[in-house]
């Protein structure tokens, strides 16, 4: 991870409970693809764009996200489209830059056959808030909670968790794995990592549990050692990371080896497979989107449609993929009684007018609450997670998402 780029520091902080917002500092060129297969299907297309950072320096997770996009798309298809009308998808490479992102995202308002947006570029999130906002060009879901953006900004219609409760779910999660002492493992490169500790640790004591403090680590450094032992003699038994999966997943090899026999916490698009396969890991979280081994009939189907499409495991397991799944998933369902005969063309103005009906819609369980939109307005705070832990290679966790008062 290089430690000279402040942007991609809001998805790591933010994702660990240190909301954030930083400002890209270099410019590259924006990058697009548009590769759906229409299936046969002859009705005028319904064109959604996605930004993505698909090749910058922590993108894994939401490059996997475009492929569970794009086989969302391709599925969508094979089943007759929306009301006849073919899905196609174009995706933006955000490089986790923000002026390569607003490039972007003029590009995507620019083209006119482009109706809706899902943003799949947590980092990038404020460098195109306003400018898509303005534009009358709908975010119609993504993986995002940064609070400039998300339940602020008018035809940005998101789906996940938002802030504070990102930060707040978790604490939270330590409690049901007996979390008592808590502490955050933090990237030392950035000071966004830990710019919202004192919500962490204000959440920390309404929970009722100890905060242990915040310690920083370097991902330049050769070992934690020194680290872990300070983990241990305080008695820690919760460490929340606050820093990259690679990263994250030395510090857990570090300190099991000296000792820490303890949960660590991973939540949001922070989680990922690089993590989580790590040998003989305990982890405790909180996903704002579906969890994806679940034993219900929406995300059995969810998991059929991977295999079917050729999507790997790693690249479906995990909260950002699931996210923009149910993104597709609400588009789908709000457009279809909008989108006409398969010859009518499906304008920007009718994606608006749909998602300002959907009233109390919970996707039979894929979305965290039932969601609500109002034309012309922010969308509501969306304050419900699914809590999960993660021990001996499996996932456990309720199918029914966490609602806090």
């Amino acid at each position: 991870m290089n430690p000279t780029r402040s942007l991609k520091r809001f998805r790591w902080a933010a994702g660990a409970g240190l909301a954030a917002v930083a400002l890209a500092t270099t410019a590259c060129g924006a990058s697009g693809s548009a590769a759906t297969d229409t299936h046969g299907l002859t009705g005028t297309p319904i064109k959604i764009g996605v930004l993505a950072n698909v090749s910058g320096p922590t993108g894994a997770s939401e490059a996997s996200a475009t492929k569970v996009f794009q086989a969302w798309a391709a599925h969508t298809n094979k089943g007759g489209g929306i009301a006849g009308h073919p899905v196609e998808v174009v995706v933006k490479d955000t490089k986790e830059d923000a002026p390569t992102a607003a490039a972007a995202a003029r590009s995507l308002i620019s083209d006119k056959s482009i109706v809706a947006v899902m943003a799949a570029s947590t980092s990038t999130d404020p460098a195109v808030g306003t400018i898509l906002a303005d534009s009358g060009l709908p975010v119609t879901g993504g993986i995002g909670y940064n609070p400039t953006v998300w339940g602020k900004l008018k035809n940005w219609f998101g789906i996940t968790t938002t802030f504070p409760q990102v930060v707040n779910m978790q604490i939270a999660s330590a409690k049901p794995v007996g979390g008592k002492e808590i502490s955050v493992v933090a990237c030392a490169e950035e000071p966004a990592c830990v710019a919202a500790v004192p919500l962490f640790e204000a959440a920390a004591k309404a929970a009722g549990t100890t905060y242990s403090g915040t310690m920083q680590v370097a991902a330049a450094s050769p070992n934690y050692t020194a680290q872990c032992l300070d983990l241990v003699n305080r008695k820690v038994d919760f460490v929340q990371l606050s820093i990259s999966p690679a990263v994250g997943v030395r510090v857990v090899k570090d300190c099991q080896a000296q000792g820490y026999a303890g949960y660590f916490g991973s939540s949001a698009s922070a989680i990922s497979p690089t993590l989580y396969h790590a040998p003989n890991i305990r982890l405790a979280g909180a996903l704002n989107a579906f969890p994806w081994w679940a034993d219900t009939a929406p995300v059995k189907a969810y998991r059929a449609a991977m295999s079917e499409e050729g999507v790997a495991d790693n690249d479906s397991g995990q909260p950002a993929s699931t996210a923009l799944w149910a993104s597709g998933e609400l588009f789908k369902k709000a457009l279809t009684p909008a989108a006409g005969q398969a010859t009518d063309t499906v304008t920007r103005q009718a994606v608006l007018a749909a998602y300002g009906k959907v009233k109390g819609e919970t996707l039979d369980g894929l979305l965290p609450q039932p969601i609500t939109f109002t034309a012309d307005q922010p969308a509501p705070p969306v304050n419900c997670y699914w809590l999960y832990q993660y021990q001996n290679g499996a996932f456990a966790g309720s199918a029914q998402p966490t609602c806090p008062s």
